[in-house]
C-alpha cells in the first residue's frame, strides 16, 4: 500500500489526506484504507490515469483481483473536518456508522 500510496501521490499531485499534505498522511491512512480529497462523488474522480485514459503504473486501480482496491465510501469535507476536529481517523470512518471505536 505504501508504494501505491507514494505512486498516487506522484502522478496527482495530491496526498491521502484531507489536508493533501504527504507528511500528514496518518491522518487519513488505515491498515487497508486511504482517505483522499475528489473533485467529484466518484473514486474515478481521484485516480490517475495517463494522456490516453488508461490507469497510471502502480498507482491505486479499481477492482476486483489481487493488487486492485476497492470504494469504500463517500464522505462530504465538512464529514472529513468534523472527524478530523474530534481527533478521529476519517479512515476508521468513512464506511460509516459500522466502525469499531478502537481498533479495526
Amino acid at each position: 500500500m505504501h508504494r501505491k500510496v507514494l505512486k498516487t501521490a506522484l502522478a496527482t499531485q495530491h496526498a491521502p489526506t484531507p489536508s493533501g499534505n504527504l507528511l500528514l498522511a496518518q491522518d487519513a491512512l488505515l491498515s487497508d484504507c486511504s482517505v483522499y480529497l475528489s473533485d467529484g462523488p466518484s473514486p474515478l474522480d481521484v485516480l490517475p490515469h495517463t494522456a490516453d485514459g488508461k490507469p497510471a503504473a502502480g498507482a491505486f486501480r479499481l477492482g476486483v483481483s489481487p493488487g486492485l482496491v476497492k470504494h469504500e465510501g463517500t464522505q462530504e469535507l465538512l464529514w472529513a473536518v468534523q472527524m478530523l476536529d474530534e481527533d478521529h481517523n476519517p479512515a476508521r470512518h468513512i464506511k460509516g456508522t459500522d466502525a469499531v471505536p478502537d481498533g479495526e
